[in-house]
């Protein structure tokens, strides 16, 4: 539910910042990769900034994004900053994705940090999936994000075994029998961002964890459910909403972006048929219209936890202008956008 004050930030946004709705999608993550990450830390939302500017520039040959996260990462990477916190919390493991994928580029000390971030969340004990889990939809991006990528390039079958226990555990609690994720057992709304969360840690999974790997058959029967009802509460605009299944609620960047990133990955790789392809479009055509040239952003969840009513979703405030978490998501669906557009496998 939108207060008046957000409708009217969202109205000065449109006055004063000329929206990206003209420009390709390698045009918008440019934008976005040359203002933000705004906060650098060791957390998933600069790492996804990070990793988009690492594809960008693989995609570019500019090499400018992909200096630009390795300056930003390397102190994290040479112990002047701190990169796994304690206590520990998945977000910030989440952070070590992108050090994960410059590993993957020829930085040998960039691949032992993520491979220390996977261990720290390896589980002690049969009784636990992975330590510091939440039981939220987030665990399921926060976690897999980074033991799929170590998984695949370290060949040790520890992390594939935990991330398919995660998604699969968490899909038979979390996931409803219409194929909505419910954020969590004491938040059982589907809210927006949640499902995107689900989906993004799904995608991962299928996109670095080999063919053969034994849950693949479970984990892809997840996510296309997952991906039909989403396509079923697309709005009219191309959006999907704060909570998916709630007319009133607002339409929300952070999933649109999610959902268009998982739903062209998965026609890309042929994990999804050509149906959802104008879902795809019209979904990135409401990214675009709520990213204006300079990078300003509209209508970005902030942060949310897990909560009892569906009030506790729907009243959660718009952001309107620079904000790195709805930044993230747009550089996702750009390049996502980008490479289901060229064919790229």
């Amino acid at each position: 539910m939108r207060t008046a004050a957000t409708v009217v930030a969202s109205a000065a946004i449109l006055i004063h910042a000329q929206p990206a709705s003209d420009l390709q999608p390698l045009d918008v993550a440019r934008i976005v990769v040359e203002r933000y990450p705004i906060e650098v830390s060791m957390r998933y939302v600069p790492a996804l900034i990070w990793s988009g500017a690492l594809r960008l520039t693989a995609l570019t040959a500019e090499a400018r994004w992909r200096d630009k996260a390795r300056r930003e990462m390397q102190p994290f990477i040479a112990g002047e900053k701190t990169a796994i916190e304690s206590p520990l919390r998945l977000p910030s493991v989440a952070g070590h994705l992108a050090v994960s994928d410059l590993g993957a580029a020829g930085d040998d000390a960039a691949a032992a940090l993520a491979r220390k971030a996977a261990d720290s969340i390896l589980p002690p004990s049969r009784s636990e999936i992975v330590s510091a889990a939440t039981g939220w939809t987030d665990d399921m991006f926060m976690a897999t994000s980074v033991l799929a990528r170590v998984a695949a390039r370290s060949g040790d079958d520890r992390y594939a075994q935990a991330a398919g226990r995660l998604l699969t555990e968490y899909a038979g609690k979390l996931q409803r029998a219409d194929g909505l994720f419910v954020h969590a057992i004491d938040g059982p709304h589907a809210w927006g961002r949640g499902n995107g969360f689900a989906a993004l840690g799904v995608v991962d999974a299928l996109t670095y964890l080999p063919a053969a790997w034994p849950q693949r058959p479970a984990v892809l029967g997840i996510y296309r459910r997952h991906m039909s009802a989403l396509l079923k509460h697309q709005a009219d605009d191309g959006a999907w909403r704060q909570v998916i299944d709630e007319p009133a609620a607002y339409r929300e960047l952070t999933v649109t972006a999610m959902t268009v990133a998982a739903m062209a990955r998965g026609v890309r790789l042929g994990w999804l048929d050509r149906t959802f392809v104008p879902a795809i479009e019209r979904g990135w055509g409401a990214v675009r219209a709520r990213v204006a040239k300079d990078g300003a952003l509209r209508d970005v969840c902030p942060s949310t936890g897990a909560g009892a009513t569906k009030d506790h979703y729907l009243t959660r405030p718009a952001i309107n202008g620079a904000d790195d978490r709805g930044a993230a998501m747009v550089l996702l669906a750009a390049l996502e956008v980008h490479e289901f557009r060229a064919g790229r496998r």
